[in-house]
């Protein structure tokens, strides 16, 4: 069927980036409320951009970058908090 667009598209069917990334900041504040809200933005933003240009397809770009700013995290030992719903 049809594809279910989560955010307001352009008149070209593309989802801007810059408010599909500040929703990931707020996601990623929201499982990493111990790191300041500039440094996850600063985050997002280059992993985008590093992702960006390497990519040849855009379609997954947001995605990617959540996940690797998340891995990045991680690895420097940040505690990913979850939701209740989301925890076993």
């Amino acid at each position: 069927m049809g594809c279910v667009m989560t955010e307001p598209a352009g008149s070209d069917g593309i989802v801007d980036p810059e408010i599909a990334l500040k929703r990931e900041v707020e996601t990623l504040a929201q499982r990493f409320p111990d790191v300041e809200r500039a440094d996850l933005d600063e985050r997002v933003h280059e992993a985008y951009d590093k992702l960006k240009d390497e990519a040849t397809i855009d379609s997954h770009l947001v995605a990617m970058t959540e996940n690797r700013v998340t891995e990045d995290l991680r690895a420097e030992g940040e505690t990913v908090h979850v939701r209740g719903e989301d925890a076993g």
